[in-house]
């Protein structure tokens, strides 16, 4: 005869069943991420930083309303919170040299001159060299270490974080916002705010290259709604990556010195 299972029975499969799921949703990184903005920048930092050290050829083109467009061409040198950047076009900015060696240092390097010259840190929000892009976005290689960030929303695709300055820190901007992509916990854009609450600037990155685990945007865009949607476009091609560059390449001896 047969017996209809007992109710004890059929509550073990259905216990396993709900303790797999856990586990599974556990190990999910959308799982483990959501509901902390801090964890989910954390990730974006770490995935920011993964290289060790990359060289990169950068075009850019700078769009201001009524104006010609400014067109440059330059190398950038990377190895963890430093960069080395040397123009090669145009011709009246060839041979300039840009040296940073975090957000709070910065040299420059100017061939008619032959001297270099630190960056005064209450600069860092203008322009930089005629972009867009102001030395503090140029500089900013790990949010966390300035900014503590809140979780404001989240899709299938992606997280939208909101960033505000952690108590003490001087920034460039009074709040950010990053929208972040689950495939690869790198940003897709940033909005950037200043105290009263006016939207500055906005920032695409897009076109993602992967090679063993890093990837890098091959193109930004930053568009300066205070100046009529002003606009600098960079295009980036990779060239090397984790190829050991020298501690003693981002000094300020090499800077006046060059490759």
């Amino acid at each position: 005869m047969n017996r209809s299972p007992s109710v004890a029975a059929l509550a073990r499969p259905l216990r396993a069943l709900r303790l797999g799921l856990h586990f599974a949703l556990a190990l999910s990184p959308s799982a483990a991420l959501a509901g902390s903005g801090d964890a989910v920048l954390a990730q974006v930092d770490a995935a920011l930083n993964r290289a060790s050290d990359t060289t990169s050829r950068m075009s850019a083109e700078t769009n201001i309303p009524g104006q010609a467009p400014l067109k440059m061409e330059f190398t950038l040198e990377t190895k963890g919170p430093k960069r080395m950047v040397e123009f090669h076009a145009p011709g009246d900015m060839k041979g300039t040299r840009v040296l940073v060696l975090d957000r709070r240092q910065m040299y420059v390097y100017l061939p008619a001159y032959n001297k270099v010259r630190r960056i005064a840190s209450h600069v860092n929000s203008q322009g930089f060299m005629g972009t867009m892009f102001a030395d503090a976005d140029m500089s900013t290689t790990r949010f966390g270490e300035a900014y503590a960030a809140e979780l404001k929303g989240e899709t299938e695709a992606g997280w939208t974080l909101s960033l505000s300055p952690k108590p003490g820190e001087e920034t460039a901007y009074a709040r950010l916002e990053i929208d972040v992509s689950k495939q690869n916990t790198l940003p897709t854009t940033i909005r950037y705010y200043d105290a009263k609450g006016t939207h500055l600037k906005t920032e695409v990155r897009s076109q993602y290259v992967c090679e063993a685990q890093v990837c890098q945007p091959g193109h930004f865009k930053m568009t300066d709604h205070t100046r009529k949607d002003a606009s600098t476009v960079l295009i980036q091609k990779m060239e090397k990556m984790n190829s050991g560059l020298n501690d003693e390449r981002f000094s300020q001896r090499a800077l006046q010195q060059g490759r």
